[in-house]
This record gives structure tokens, C-alpha cells and sequence, in this order.
């Protein structure tokens, strides 16, 4: 025999949607998380905007100018350098509160991405440029640490 559960059931749908509803709400009102976040964006809004605005008007010609934009940015989020785990001076997620924003992140990914690869270009030729041919090296050896200098 077969049950008909739509009946009485259904009267207790909206009661659980509702009680889920004001859970969630409840636990994102406590979350230490949200609560910097809402932090960071009320106390830093203004900063944030000034950032966008910069972001959103730069347009260089010198590639020492993006990383002085890059570095400016860097700065501004966090406390130590990419290479350590870096600390953000905003309480909460840099990401999640930039979201909130009108932030032009594809731009700014494309600032910080030229900025990284023009650093390693210039690490790249300083290798290049400091090579010695040493002739106590033997031949094949040579050889290779050239190769392996013309394949980075």
C-alpha cells in the first residue's frame, strides 16, 4: 500500500525553509569571517574606491609604472612579501571584499601578471649576463648549462 505523504507534510515545508533561512542568517551575523569583512569595507570603502578608481584610469607606457602600481597595490593588501605567507592588512578575504566592489580585476590580474613576468625577464638576463665560460669545465658540461640557459 502506497502513502500519500503531499498532505499533511506540506504545511511543514515553508515552516523548515523558513527556520534554514534564519539559521543561516543567524551563523553569517556570528561568522568572525563576514563580520571583517563587513568591517573591512565600511572602514576601508573609501581607500578601496580611490584603488578602483586608479585601476580603472591607469594606462602605462612604462612598464617601471606598473610595478610601481603593482607594488602600490601589494602594499596595500598585505603586510609581508608574495614569496612568505603574507598577512592581509584587511581583516577579512581581499577577494571577498573586493567582490563587493565594482573592482576591475581582469585589469588588475593583467597589471600584476606583465609586473611578474617582466621581474623574471630581468632575472633571467642577469643569469644570462653574469655567465662565465670557465674553461676547467668540461666541454659537455658546458654545453649543457648553455642549453639549459637557452631553454629558460
Amino acid at each position: 500500500m502506497k502513502r500519500d505523504i503531499k498532505g499533511p507534510l506540506n504545511h511543514l515545508q515553508p515552516v523548515a525553509i523558513s527556520a534554514h533561512s534564519s539559521i543561516v542568517g543567524e551563523i553569517q551575523n556570528r561568522s568572525a569571517h563576514l563580520l571583517a569583512i563587513r568591517v573591512d569595507i565600511e572602514t576601508k570603502g573609501e581607500f578601496i574606491n580611490d584603488l578602483i578608481k586608479k585601476a580603472v584610469d591607469a594606462s602605462y607606457m612604462d612598464i617601471e609604472e606598473v610595478l610601481k602600481f603593482v607594488d602600490g597595490l601589494d602594499e596595500f593588501f598585505y603586510f609581508a612579501s608574495f614569496t612568505a605567507f603574507v598577512l592581509c592588512i584587511l581583516q577579512g578575504d581581499e577577494r571577498a571584499i573586493l567582490k563587493r566592489f565594482n573592482w576591475p580585476e581582469k585589469k588588475a590580474d593583467a597589471m600584476r601578471e606583465a609586473a611578474v613576468e617582466y621581474r623574471e625577464l630581468n632575472l633571467l638576463e642577469q643569469e644570462i649576463s653574469s655567465y662565465k665560460d670557465d674553461p676547467d669545465i668540461p666541454f659537455g658540461a658546458a654545453l649543457k648549462k648553455m642549453a639549459s640557459l637557452l631553454d629558460k
